[in-house]
């Protein structure tokens, strides 16, 4: 089959196949469906990364842009392999085995699979391919972005889920959200928490276990994709759950101290420098290869410049994903652990609090005006907040937070209590009582295995 058109014919032979298998094979262009920059990422652009890079010029061909389009045709490179002993195995013996690798080591497997193998000595050799103690010291520094950094970073989580391309068709499609929403938000909450933990660079913590347990899951869930989509879809858009959209899961652990930075907090070279090995280590702990690693951190931005410019458009499933993640069921779900009287506080003004703490801080980044295009048509329109104002008033109180933040990092001392909670990371560690303690209550299971049975693309949308 081949696509044609004004651009090159395109085969699928020419670029349905694993980069890790053919590493001297022609680099593949990027997919036709993705070749193109949607406005709606160019104010966000500008403002995180406009005082390090020229936006414009770093998306243009290079030796960077041309790996990154390339990696928009495939999966995660380990996973795929696991994916297809695991459909060979069954899911029932596949499940077993991984669990058992994962947590009690690839020795203790009798015969392993070899995409077991060598999935396992990936992992079991990722952390002494970094600097744990650069990353180390990246990870306190992004737990030390200001509150409304943080606050920022969790609405854009909610915005990309809504308004990138692949990832909205990806989730609209598979349907958890609508159809297994507490367990989805709950799993998605815990990973992202377990992810600041100082755990995360233990090969055997459950942090570092949780985030491998969610590989697999995208593994399966972009192999039911392609094969319900078929060979026109992905000729065209190239893989349901691509590596490169990996690269950004990630960059979350940059992307606070970004937004302080470009509120005024300025990053030093050195910061910036371990910030980025501590999102790289993320990055390649969620899949993405190490053809795509950025040796510095400047490298990085420019990398994440180019991997966001190609966000796309949302797909038709936004407003139904906007529906599914910001209704007052899961504000419900989310307060379940707390007493009554909050309860019935926040069940009485669930949508007032959603718009202000998960849709609003996205706009200071991307304007007010993509936050009306997320929620239109959804459960939000017609309830007519004025998003100009909110953003206008929470962008105000991000600009003070920071300089409040200027003059703590000023001073020349620090809080220990703070410090040692940090370091620790005892919020986290609370986050995630909190949740583990919602889901035993609503008897969830959270095993990260809703997808075992997706390959085949049964149950999902087209």
């Amino acid at each position: 089959m081949t696509v044609t058109g004004e651009r090159q014919e395109i085969r699928l032979d020419d670029v349905e196949f694993n980069r890790r298998d053919h590493p001297d094979r022609p680099l593949r262009p990027i997919p036709p469906g993705r070749d193109h920059f949607a406005a709606q990422w160019r104010q966000m652009r500008e403002f995180m990364f406009g005082q390090w890079i020229d936006i414009d010029k770093e998306v243009e061909p290079n030796e960077l842009t041309r790996l990154r389009d390339d990696y928009f045709w495939q999966g995660d490179e380990h996973i795929i392999g696991v994916v297809d002993a695991f459909e060979c195995l069954g899911y029932e013996k596949g499940r077993a085995l991984y669990e058992q690798a994962l947590t009690q080591g690839i020795d203790s497997l009798e015969d392993p699979p070899r995409e077991f193998v060598e999935f396992f000595e990936h992992l079991d050799q990722l952390p002494s391919q970094f600097d744990l103690e650069a990353a180390e010291r990246g990870r306190m520094l992004a737990m030390s972005a200001t509150k409304t950094a943080t606050m920022i970073i969790q609405g854009w989580a909610f915005y990309e889920t809504a308004m990138t391309g692949d990832i909205s068709a990806s989730t609209g499609a598979t349907g958890r959200f609508a159809d297994d929403g507490p367990r989805r938000f709950i799993e998605t909450a815990r990973v992202f928490a377990e992810f600041t933990l100082p755990d995360i660079f233990d090969r055997h913590s459950e942090a570092f276990q949780d985030v491998i347990r969610v590989r697999l899951m995208h593994g399966l869930a972009s192999r039911g994709l392609r094969r319900k989509w078929g060979d026109d879809v992905y000729l065209k858009f190239g893989e349901p759950i691509p590596v490169t959209s990996l690269l950004g899961f990630g960059s979350g652990m940059l992307l606070g101290r970004l937004v302080d930075h470009a509120f005024g907090r300025k990053l030093t070279s050195q910061e910036l420098e371990d910030l980025a090995e501590y999102s790289s280590y993320s990055g390649r702990l969620w899949g993405a290869p190490e053809r795509l690693y950025s040796p510095t951190g400047l490298e990085l931005i420019k990398s994440l410049n180019y991997v966001l410019a190609r966000g796309g458009n949302p797909s038709p499933w936004r407003a139904e994903l906007v529906d599914a993640i910001a209704g007052p069921a899961h504000l419900t779900t989310l307060t379940d652990a707390l007493p009554g009287l909050v309860k019935k506080l926040v069940a009485r003004h669930a949508n007032q609090l959603t718009a202000t703490l998960a849709l609003v801080p996205a706009g200071a980044v991307f304007g007010y005006q993509q936050i009306e295009a997320m929620v239109a048509g959804s459960f939000f329109e017609p309830l007519g907040y004025n998003y100009e104002r909110r953003v206008r008033i929470f962008t105000e109180i991000a600009k003070l937070n920071v300089r409040i933040a200027m003059v703590a990092d000023k001073l020349p001392w620090s809080n220990p209590i703070r410090e040692q909670r940090k370091k620790t990371g005892a919020a986290a560690r609370e986050r995630i009582a909190m949740l583990n303690k919602i889901a035993r209550g609503r008897q969830i299971p959270l095993t990260f295995t809703s997808h075992d049975l997706s390959t085949k693309g049964e149950g999902f949308t087209g």
